[in-house]
C-alpha cells in the first residue's frame, strides 16, 4: 500500500518512517515536509518527498501526487513551550493544518482508495489531551487543550464521512531515548515514558491493521 508521513523531521516522525520502510506491507511512503529530510530517508527506493510550504492549504495539482495513497500517518504539532508560548502559532501547526490536510485527503483521496477500504488519518497526539475547552486544567492546560480540539475535530470529520474517512489517535506520553542512562529511566517510569522507536512502530501497526479503540492511550501504546 502507498502511504503519506507528515512530522518526518520531528521527534517520532523519523521513526515511523523507518518502521515504514521495514514493513512489507507498505510499497510507497510519500514524505510531505516543509524541510529538506536527511539524506538516508531520501534515497530509500520506497521513499518519494514532495516539498511543501503551505500547510494550511492543498492545491489539487498537488494532490494529484498523492493518488492511490490510503493511510496518512501524521505527526506535526507539540507543547506549546516548543512554540516559544506563542499559543496562535501552537493551534495554527497543531489543529489548523492538521485538519486542513485531514480535510483535503478526504476531498482528494478518500474515494479512489480499494473497494471495502476507508481512507485512514493516523494522528499521533499526547497524553492527557482535553477535549472541553472550559475545563480548569492545573498543568499544561494550553496544549491539552489544543491537542484535544483536533482530535475532537478528527472525529467529527470521521463520524461524518463514515463510508469512507476514519481516523485514529494516539497519545504517546513524553519521549525518551531508547538508550537513555538508568537514572532518566527511572524518573521515566513514573510518568510512562515511551520511546520514540514504540511510537513509530505502534503508529505502523495502527496504520497497517486498525484497532478496536479509536484513542489509544500511553499504556496500551507501550504493549504494542
Amino acid at each position: 500500500m502507498k502511504v503519506i508521513v507528515a512530522g518526518v523531521t520531528g521527534n517520532a516522525g523519523g521513526e515511523i518512517v523507518s518502521h515504514c520502510f521495514a514493513d512489507e506491507r507498505v510499497a510507497k511512503v510519500i514524505i510531505l515536509t516543509r524541510k529538506a529530510v536527511p539524506i538516508d530517508i531520501e534515497s530509500h527506493p520506497k521513499a518519494e518527498v514532495v516539498m511543501h510550504q503551505d500547510f494550511s492549504q492543498y492545491p489539487e495539482d498537488m494532490m494529484r501526487r498523492f493518488e492511490g495513497a490510503e493511510i496518512c500517518l501524521w505527526a506535526i504539532g507539540g507543547r506549546l513551550n516548543q512554540f516559544n508560548n506563542d499559543k496562535d502559532l501552537c493551534r495554527k501547526v497543531g489543529v489548523e493544518f492538521t485538519l486542513a490536510a485531514a480535510n483535503a485527503m478526504l476531498k482528494y483521496l478518500a474515494d479512489k482508495v480499494p473497494d471495502g477500504k476507508k481512507f485512514r488519518f493516523v494522528f499521533c497526539s499526547g497524553k492527557y489531551s482535553e477535549w472541553n475547552q472550559k475545563r480548569l486544567l492545573l498543568f499544561l492546560a494550553d496544549s491539552r487543550r489544543i491537542k484535544g480540539e483536533v482530535e475532537k475535530g478528527l472525529c467529527d470529520l470521521a463520524d461524518a464521512n463514515a463510508g469512507k474517512f476514519e481516523t485514529w489517535i494516539l497519545r504517546p506520553s513524553g519521549f525518551i531515548e531508547p538508550n537513555a542512562r538508568f537514572t532518566r529511566r527511572l524518573v521515566g517510569n513514573l510518568y510512562g515514558a515511551i520511546t520514540t522507536p514504540q511510537v513509530g512502530k505502534a503508529m505502523v501497526k495502527v496504520a497497517c491493521e486498525g484497532w478496536k479503540d479509536r484513542i489509544i492511550e500511553n499504556d496500551v501504546l507501550l504493549k504494542m
